[in-house]
């Protein structure tokens, strides 16, 4: 095991895992669900951080940087940037097709979301 495995922590609180895994949804669709529900907290704690609406690509990719040097791996910064990129651009369109903040999209947002991609 690798001395930084406790490096990342679940910005998901307890309680919403468990209710994620009480959902009817396959298992596929609720690793779906945590993955998007992580993504959707961290672009929380970057937006707060910076104080905007939603963190741009330049604050992504920064913040990416940081993680991955926790790692002392480079090149794992843009494999995540690249994952985090593309749950942003996500739920960016799932909030404009249901017109709502995406900071302020719900579990319930995010599982009727995970619903119509299955």
């Amino acid at each position: 095991m690798s001395e930084h495995s406790d490096s990342f922590t679940s910005p998901i609180k307890k309680e919403v895992v468990e209710q994620i895994e009480k959902l009817n949804l396959s298992t596929l669709q609720k690793l779906h669900l945590k993955l998007l529900s992580h993504c959707l907290e961290i672009f929380r704690v970057i937006a707060n951080q910076s104080k905007v609406d939603f963190p741009s690509e330049k604050l992504l990719r920064e913040w990416c940087a940081k993680e991955s040097q926790k790692l002392g791996d480079k090149d794992f910064s843009t494999l995540l940037y690249n994952q985090m990129d593309a749950a942003g651009r996500k739920i960016l369109d799932y909030s404009q097709k249901i017109e709502k903040q995406p900071l302020e999209l719900t579990l319930e947002d995010l599982i009727d979301l995970t619903s119509i991609e299955a």
